[in-house]
């Protein structure tokens, strides 16, 4: 298949979501590029999401319903249809901001040698409304290869050095993005934009509240076992000091000015009303 250099593939996997599938399609589709190629690999829900795909069938290149083997193989099976140079995927309760893809293809075009891209993260609630924030500014790779704190949803990477490094691994639950992340860095440049890129949707039912500290923590150690990297405890002193900046920064970034256009610090705001200042238009449309 020959991929389009510029053109951004992201998948979107999705089992019974059809509360926020909505808001993640509509983020992607609000940023009106004109390159994107969305890619939907649903695992045969049955709590409506048909309905919302039905909503955004024009906007989607390829979608597929039906069992699959995970999250892990859901994700592989989309790139295999995806026709971008650039790869992301986007899970179907997290959602993108108005100026990520953007962001993704000029850093790219900009320098050729960059194998990965990530950003900030935005935390939200059930309700898409703002809970905290999360720089992730002065950590280097070295250390973003033993904790894995790079956010998926902020990550985008070039199709030839996905494929150089042998792709996503469906055996992984929980893990499967560390996994790449710890490969890609070891494969090209890395680099961190300083902008908010992505929003992380925390509930009750995400793998994060549910399978984190089980399935979660044994495949992270897995990941470094494979790639020969230590496995720091919570009191390594390497780790809490990076711990500590991140936590820091990102108190830090609560008390600069609010922009709606390119940085948000205040909690309690809706992320869709973000989307609704910067391009009412489409937004209407979408929410």
């Amino acid at each position: 298949m020959t991929a389009h250099p510029s053109r951004i593939s992201v998948v979107v996997p999705s089992m019974n979501q059809a509360r926020w599938l909505g808001d993640t399609l509509a983020s992607l589709v609000a940023q009106r590029d004109k390159d994107l190629e969305i890619i939907v690999m649903d695992g045969g829900s049955t709590d409506g999401s048909d309905a919302v795909l039905t909503r955004f069938k024009r906007h989607l290149a390829h979608v597929e319903c039906g069992p699959d083997a995970g999250q892990s193989d859901a994700v592989a099976r989309g790139f295999s249809h995806a026709t971008g140079g650039i790869l992301a995927w986007l899970n179907s309760d997290d959602m993108h901001l108005p100026w990520t893809l953007a962001s993704w293809r000029e850093t790219f075009a900009q320098d050729k040698s960059i194998a990965l891209i990530h950003g900030d993260r935005i935390v939200i609630d059930e309700w898409t409304r703002v809970t905290g924030y999360r720089v992730l500014r002065g950590i280097p790779n070295w250390i973003l290869a033993r904790v894995p704190w790079i956010a998926q949803e902020t990550a985008a990477f070039r199709r030839e050095a996905y494929d150089a490094v042998g792709g996503i691994d469906r055996t992984m639950r929980f893990a499967m993005d560390y996994d790449l992340f710890v490969r890609l860095i070891a494969h090209g440049r890395v680099r961190h934009l300083p902008l908010q890129l992505g929003a992380f949707r925390w509930h009750v039912a995400s793998k994060s509240a549910t399978i984190q500290t089980t399935v979660g923590t044994a495949e992270m150690r897995r990941v470094r076992d494979r790639y020969g990297l230590p496995n720091w405890p919570r009191w390594h002193l390497g780790r809490m000091a990076a711990s500590l900046s991140i936590r820091t920064t990102s108190a830090l970034h609560r008390g600069l000015p609010h922009d709606t256009n390119s940085r948000l610090t205040r909690c309690g705001i809706d992320i869709r009303d973000v989307f609704r200042t910067l391009a009412p238009e489409t937004a209407q449309g979408l929410w």
